[in-house]
């Protein structure tokens, strides 16, 4: 049994020999392939690709619909850069403290707190005060939209302040009147209401210093404004005019602080006083106005008068602490109507079709708004033990603003 079976394993193998052949020389290069499946041959190899250091797309493509919109948008745009130089509204000739009637020069006071007589004093005066030279920068970006313009600006200054002060009030007076003011050497009184009524100057009750006293002011403004100009009127002219709208934002914030000492003249322990206060406005609206413009290939001239009609939602607060006692505060906030209106004049010289020099002046008038150093209410009452005790509140004003100033800087193309 075993050799037939072994002779049939010969014949087997000898023709799988034979078929392998045959089957290598249809196939040449080495591809062995299953009976009845025949795959077209190519001398073409794959390209490996390796998945860590293999090619990126470029950063940037201006064939991509994304990349040449902002290429569009870029050379269809300018931006300008200025330096601001703005002087700020003064307070103006307000003295600090109540008003008074029959009011003489020199102002000799009475200390009804003590019942003692004090000499000639000052009332202080924030007309000294003042916030010229307040520096800031403003950035403008434009876009060409073909038959109008739009342009985004923002600004912001600097904080300003000023401030004035007294001190060694005492120093030069005779001993033993130390607390009594002299013309070369006055205390610094702060006049007060009466339960509300104003008094005389010879019966007022003040708040007097003879040691020291110190006010000051600080501000900071800043904002934005959106707008659409119109198509020019006789385009390509030397002339143009256009109208304008859009909206706008303006924050004014300030500061007012006053510190008053009285030590009797150096000799007892100093009493110090403090009050003042802060206030934010907050002005946005639409705005609408026009612009009218001469230019040429060497410079440009332009005035932009506009007017926002703006809502200013405000905060104002008020602090004191008289004569050393636990300190009160009040706070109040309100929304009211204030149209601002602006009036910028430009210049541009142009050097490169790409590059000018820019200038500038620009005046803002605001209707309404309001500042912590109106806000006060000088009062006081009649104290139990005699004397008064000062009762300084918060009675919020809103008044008229102003600023105006130059600008310098440049306007680049692409």
């Amino acid at each position: 049994m075993f050799r037939p079976n072994l002779f049939r394993s010969l014949i087997l193998m000898s023709f799988a020999l034979t078929f392998c052949s045959v089957s290598q020389a249809q196939h040449p290069g080495g591809h062995w392939q299953m009976p009845g499946i025949h795959a077209p041959q190519s001398q073409y190899q794959a390209p490996i690709l390796d998945h860590y250091t293999g090619s990126k797309p470029a950063l940037w493509d201006d064939q991509q619909p994304v990349e040449r919109l902002f290429g569009e948008i870029a050379k269809r745009s300018w931006m300008r850069f200025e330096y601001l130089h703005w002087n700020v509204s003064r307070p103006g000739s307000v003295r600090v403290g109540a008003p008074l009637t029959d009011v003489t020069d020199p102002l000799i006071v009475f200390d009804n707190q003590n019942g003692t007589p004090a000499g000639e004093a000052v009332i202080p005066n924030l007309g000294n005060l003042g916030l010229d030279d307040t520096r800031g920068v403003r950035g403008t970006w434009g876009l060409d939209l073909a038959n109008a313009d739009f342009e985004l600006q923002f600004f912001g200054t600097e904080q300003n302040s000023d401030s004035l002060s007294r001190t060694n009030l005492f120093a030069g007076r005779d001993t033993g009147a130390e607390t009594i003011g002299t013309t070369a050497f006055p205390n610094v009184a702060i006049p007060l209401l009466s339960g509300g009524g104003v008094a005389s100057a010879d019966t007022a009750n003040y708040l007097i210093f003879d040691d020291s006293f110190s006010t000051s002011i600080h501000t900071q403004m800043w904002g934005g404004e959106a707008t659409f100009l119109s198509k020019p009127y006789v385009p390509n002219a030397d002339t143009s005019w256009q109208w304008l709208g859009g909206i706008r934002y303006i924050a004014y914030e300030e500061e007012f602080r006053n510190r008053g000492v009285n030590s009797s003249g150096g000799l007892d322990t100093p009493v110090v006083t403090t009050f003042g206060g802060d206030t934010i406005n907050n002005m946005y609206g639409p705005e609408v106005g026009a612009r009218m413009a001469m230019k040429n290939r060497w410079f440009s001239l332009s005035a932009t008068p506009r007017i926002a009609f703006a809502l200013n939602d405000y905060s104002a607060n008020t602090q004191s602490s008289p004569l050393g006692v636990a300190g009160t505060s009040y706070s109040e906030s309100d929304i009211d109507f204030t149209p601002i209106v602006q009036v910028s004049f430009t210049g541009e010289i142009h050097i490169t079709p790409n590059f000018s020099i820019f200038g500038g002046y620009d005046f803002m008038w605001i209707y309404r708004m309001t500042r912590p150093f109106d806000n006060i209410a000088y009062d006081s009452v009649a104290g139990e033990a005699g004397g008064f005790v000062p009762d300084l509140r918060q009675q919020v004003d809103l008044e008229s603003f102003y600023t105006r100033g130059l600008s310098v800087g440049c306007v680049l193309r692409y």
